[in-house]
């Protein structure tokens, strides 16, 4: 091991990397093997040993840009912790989300970015809102065009068809906007640049539904958050001396999770450093698990790995899982590079990078193997319910076994998901031992469900603020928040009674009374403890009736400052706050109870708000429990135990010519939303160039031929065998001791076979003991 920092024990890996003296620096990290805590260690070491004074700008800044803003919050406090030890103020960093920056770059310099002064910010919610309102306008406007795409059964097209059909069209739009904004294209410029050329229908309707999209965003004098970056970066442009004072504002930057980059954030990041800046990356390209649903692409962070100007720097060591499960990883990302059936698979999946067990000595050491055991499940299911029953009953007994374990069960779809946490007894009619062991993640966490169960309640009663029985529900709604229990029960019958046997304008608006007992009904009586508990209530609600003409996100917070203190609550409040923010600009006739309606729905679990991940949302595994999520949202996380479900040939393809999940039956299999996006990336952006610095020629791999012919078709299909090999490898990685992987016969109406990197897998079993 390498001498301690600030405390810390180090590899020999990690020391090489904050020994940093200055440049273009990529690190390469694997799974667990603590980059956010590196990360955070050298931005200290750089204020600490005084890298900063070397500026001639007082109050210049190490920059730390990063995705989640739990990481946010996790590296300004190491940070702030290790500066207070050695006796230094907690200044000379800032830490923030790309989003963050952004649009505090914009806000200096609104004049620059073409916006006004107070611009709002559209969430993701009212994004798809607005993208669904420009599906309706084109609909309507091309119906014999978009019915001609619909098979007749019968003389009819069926509903559920329909429905797809429906739901594929905003795709379409959503995917081709994002892609253009990231290639910095107006709706005029995509069209302009399409005109001459041989253009699939799809993109052409996409190009239709962002020009329309962004009528309504003008509207509104809003951007989303792919233009906070769009607009940054021209503001960056156009005024040189701005610009410098940035540069000397953050003289190094550091940046997380550079696997999930787009070509925006390469060109923000890039122009903020400057051709001789200070630069440090890092990233996993082997969990690049969002290019499906994003624009982030993991050829981008590769591209400057390669760089003949990049210090390149692995982080190979990993304490996480046993040295098995290391091994069986590592033979998923061997398998693909030298065997896998499509030579196009094997460039575009993984970078050739083994996670090496950590020493015996370390902090964190490896679970030992002869603790550990993997599971794969030759035979299949009849479907993917009858998996769905034995795993969850697989799942209770270990727990009722080993109940100081913790637990996950990660499926590659929400639907997946429900037919287990339906199994395990999570909803009405489950068949297991109950709702008290599962943690249904699939759509939100506990603690987000909770939040919006307490809001509900609020924001119900304020829309009726003469209902004594909301006013009792939001009581008990309170008290439940606070931790009630089965021991205050009779407490809170009693006081649950006195506030209904008080009209609310009395309770919370008395006049001229001192004490609760002069507003009692004659004959009543309450001890002086309940009607202390009753004023502070009392106190506590009327300043929510005083606030509730607020608009909707700003009376949100409002309550969300008097009942919760901790961040990852709060961080959800902020959430629920712009979300509802978006609702309200789609919807400006909505009264209170409409918004507490939406609530009701997230603290039901039938709706996502937002789109945080788990660890924003505070979620940490918990022994004695099981969690029910999916694999994207398991990323960043770990568990003693895990069950991946439906390993199979449609949720992991392997060649160019099988079913996709995305593919539209109806259609012949073709994928409107892929296709469209692919042919624009190569018609017009061709995955926009690599940033400015040589590459490593030695590294370069041989060019593969695609057909092309179905517009972006092939490439799309090889992108997604390439992501799903990369999220089946994070999938194993979340496992510390225990893995076990099934699959079933059919995957809703299609019959499939196991996922051809299972079968492999099965192979290799054996021989890795």
């Amino acid at each position: 091991m390498a001498e301690p920092l600030f405390g810390f024990a180090l590899r020999p890996h990690q020391q090489a990397i904050l020994d940093y003296q200055g440049g273009r620096m990529a690190v390469s990290a694997v799974p667990g093997s603590g980059k956010t805590l590196v990360l955070a260690l050298l931005a200290a070491r750089l204020i600490v040993e005084g890298q900063l004074d070397e500026s001639i700008e007082t109050n210049a800044e190490v920059l730390v840009v990063t995705v989640q803003n739990s990481a946010v919050n996790n590296i300004s406090q190491r940070i702030r912790e290790i500066l207070t030890r050695e006796g230094l103020p907690p200044v000379g960093y800032r830490v923030c989300t790309l989003h963050k920056l952004a649009s505090d770059i914009i806000r200096q310099r609104g004049d620059l970015a073409g916006v006004e002064e107070d611009f709002p910010i559209v969430d993701e919610a009212t994004r798809r809102r607005l993208m669904h309102d420009a599906a309706d306008v084109w609909i309507a406007a091309h119906r014999p065009l978009w019915e001609s795409y619909l098979p007749l059964e019968e003389g009819e097209v069926s509903r559920y068809v329909q429905d797809q059909w429906r739901t594929e069209t905003e795709r379409v739009g959503r995917e081709v906007t994002k892609l253009c904004k990231h290639l910095r294209l107006t709706p005029e410029q995509a069209a302009a640049a399409l005109a001459d050329k041989d253009v699939n229908p799809f993109l052409n309707m996409g190009i239709a539904l962002y020009a329309r999209y962004e009528r309504y965003l003008q509207a509104r004098s809003g951007l989303d958050f792919d233009d906070l970056i769009w607009r940054a970066i021209d503001a960056l442009g156009q005024d040189a001396t701005f610009l410098h004072n940035l540069r000397r504002r953050w003289p190094i930057i550091l940046e997380d999770e550079a696997q999930d980059s787009s070509p925006l954030q390469e060109q923000i990041l890039e122009r903020l450093s400057g051709p001789e800046g200070n630069w440090v990356r890092v990233g996993d390209p082997n969990q690049a698990i969002n290019s499906t649903f994003t624009a982030a692409d993991p050829r981008y962070f590769r591209r400057f790995l390669q760089r003949e100007d990049v210090e390149r720097r692995p982080l190979p060591q990993s304490g996480r899982c046993a040295p098995k499960i290391i091994a069986l990883a590592n033979y998923l990302v061997h398998w693909t590079c030298d065997a896998h059936p499509d030579p196009a698979v094997r460039q575009a999946a993984f970078e050739r990078q083994d996670i090496l067990p950590t020493p015996a000595d370390d902090a964190q050491p490896n679970p030992a193997d002869d603790e550990s055991q993997i599971y794969l499940r030759a035979e299949p299911y009849p479907d993917v319910e009858t998996q769905a029953v034995e795993v969850a009953r697989w799942a209770a007994d270990l727990l009722r076994r080993r109940p100081e374990a913790t637990m996950a069960i990660l499926c590659p779809a929400t639907w997946h998901g429900d037919q287990v946490v339906r199994a395990l007894g999570g909803d009405e009619g489950g068949a297991q031992s109950g709702a008290n062991i599962v943690d249904d993640l699939l759509r939100s966490t506990p603690q987000t469900r909770s939040v919006a169960a307490v809001l509900h309640a609020v924001l119900s009663y304020l829309g009726a603020p003469t209902s004594t029985r909301d006013l009792t529900r939001l009581y008990g709604e309170l008290v439940e928040h606070h931790g009630g229990n089965a021991s205050g029960d009779a407490r809170r019958r009693r006081r649950s009674t006195l506030i209904r046997s008080i009209p609310p304008q009395q309770l919370l608006f008395p006049r001229a009374v001192v004490d609760l007992r002069d507003v009692l009904p004659p004959g009543v009586e309450a001890p002086r403890e309940d009607l202390r508990a009753l004023e502070r209530f009392a106190r506590q609600v009327s300043r929510w009736v005083r606030a509730s003409a607020l608009p909707i996100d700003q009376l949100v917070l409002t309550i969300a400052q008097d009942l919760y203190q901790s961040e990852e609550e709060l961080a959800i409040c902020h959430t629920i706050a712009a979300s509802l923010r978006g609702t309200a600009d789609m919807h400006p006739n909505w009264r209170l109870q409409s918004f507490a309606d939406e609530l009701r729905e997230v603290a039901r679990n039938r709706r996502q708000i937002g789109s945080m991940s788990l660890i924003d949302a505070g979620y940490v595994a918990q022994p004695g429990r099981i969690a029910v999520t999916t694999m994207h949202k398991a990323k960043g996380l770990e568990w003693d135990t895990v069950y991946l479900m439906c390993v199979d040939s449609l949720e992991f393809p392997s060649a160019r010519g099988d079913a996709f999940r995305d593919e539209l039956i109806f259609m012949g299999n073709r994928a409107p939303a892929v296709e469209a996006r692919y042919q624009l990336e190569r018609l017009v952006g061709d995955a926009p160039p690599p940033p400015e610095g040589p590459a490593r020629s030695s590294v370069q791999k041989e060019p593969i031929s695609l057909d092309l012919r179905e517009g972006g078709s092939d490439e799309a299909r090889i992108a997604y065998i390439a992501e799903r090999l990369r999220l089946l490898y994070v999938g194993i990685t979340r496992a510390r001791r225990h893995l076990a992987v099934t699959y079933s016969a059919t995957n809703g109406r299609r019959s499939v076979q196991p996922a051809t990197a299972l079968i492999e897998l099965m192979r290799a079993l054996d021989d890795l003991g």
